[in-house]
């Protein structure tokens, strides 16, 4: 079968490896779909902390091929999506019921979705393996991007009507818009591409805002701060990052209305650091929330915000390409064209 594989930071191969064969507890899957993601972007980019390089990418959606013994909840012919992870249930942030925490996470991932075949390991098929039951296949693969974002949303919990700035335009930001819009809150999207400005209007946000691109330059900042808050009418309930970048983290707060929450959804690179003005904290009690990746509730979640059939995540896809051509679309990607793209093999 042909599987790509990450062999150094933009150094993406294809190869033919050996279809391989569930043992006990494994599920193999015919991939039908495979989805492209900031994580798998940032990866291509500059590695990841947590992910070996090696097989490639972890959204996605297909059909069970075989099953290895004692695999009876699930079964040949079925279609599934599956999460790339599951908890060990026995440290002590499992224990705590912090699953999403677990310490041996990141022990038994299931990565190599940009292929013709997977296999799932038996931690993650006993529980995060899920049928579809009438969703499709491309649908089915934003289980897994849409339960970070629900996680992410059950730590916030807004009142409906509040006002939530979204920063970035990516796919993520996308999830999150529509999860303001299904929550009853008053979304709006900041970013840098007028394009995706106007996707964001389509899919609900009732203001954006086209940010500068160099927020390092103290009077760019300035107006941009001005503009958010004039729309805002003194700063949003809830602002969510979801750029990856430094210098939005550090301004996040200042977008912030008195008693608001701050939500860092998308991670900066490993040893970075960065600064807040503890006045603004303090006086105005603003809450600033981490969030990371997802719980079987969270999973269980998304799958039903998909059957629900209100989540047009299909407009998310700016282009769908076979296998043979994923070295062209993380080129592509890298250079900033393109929002989610799906890989069929």
């Amino acid at each position: 079968m042909l599987q790509a594989q990450l062999i150094a930071p933009r150094e993406l191969i294809l190869r033919d490896v050996p279809v391989p064969k569930p043992r006990a507890g494994e599920v193999l899957v015919k991939v039908r779909v495979a989805l492209t993601c900031g994580t798998d972007l940032k990866t291509y980019r500059r590695g990841h902390a947590k992910l070996p390089l090696g097989p490639f990418g972890h959204e996605g959606a297909g059909e069970i091929v075989a099953v290895g013994d004692g695999v009876e909840h699930l079964q040949v012919g079925q279609p599934v999506t599956w999460m790339p992870t599951a908890p060990c249930n026995e440290c002590l942030m499992c224990l705590r019921g912090r699953p999403n925490l677990c310490r041996r996470l990141f022990e038994a991932v299931v990565l190599g979705s940009y292929a013709e075949y997977l296999l799932i390991n038996a931690r993650v098929a006993r529980v995060h393996v899920f049928p579809l039951d009438g969703l499709d296949y491309l649908h089915g693969a934003f289980v897994e991007p849409l339960a970070c974002v629900l996680h992410a949303w059950r730590m916030l919990e807004p009142l409906p009507g509040s006002q939530v700035c979204i920063i970035g335009t990516g796919a993520m930001g996308y999830l999150h818009l529509m999860e303001a819009r299904a929550r009853g809150c008053s979304p709006i999207m900041v970013g840098r591409r007028a394009e995706r400005l106007a996707l964001a209007r389509e899919l609900g946000a009732v203001e954006t805002l086209q940010m500068d691109a160099d927020l390092s330059d103290l009077s760019a900042m300035h107006e941009f701060l001005r503009a958010v808050h004039t729309i805002t009418n003194g700063g949003a309930d809830v602002v969510i990052e979801a750029t990856g970048a430094r210098t939005i983290w550090e301004l996040a707060p200042h977008l912030c209305a008195p008693g608001g929450k701050v939500l860092f959804y998308s991670g900066l690179a490993k040893g970075e650091q960065v600064r807040f003005e503890a006045e603004r904290l303090h006086y105005d009690e603003i809450t600033l929330l981490g969030s990371f990746h997802f719980t079987t509730q969270d999973a269980h979640a998304a799958l039903q915000r998909l059957r629900d059939g209100d989540f047009p995540v299909e407009w998310l896809i700016s282009d769908t390409r076979p296998l043979h051509e994923i070295v062209q679309v993380f080129e592509a990607l890298d250079r900033g064209v393109g929002l989610k793209v799906a890989i069929v093999p």
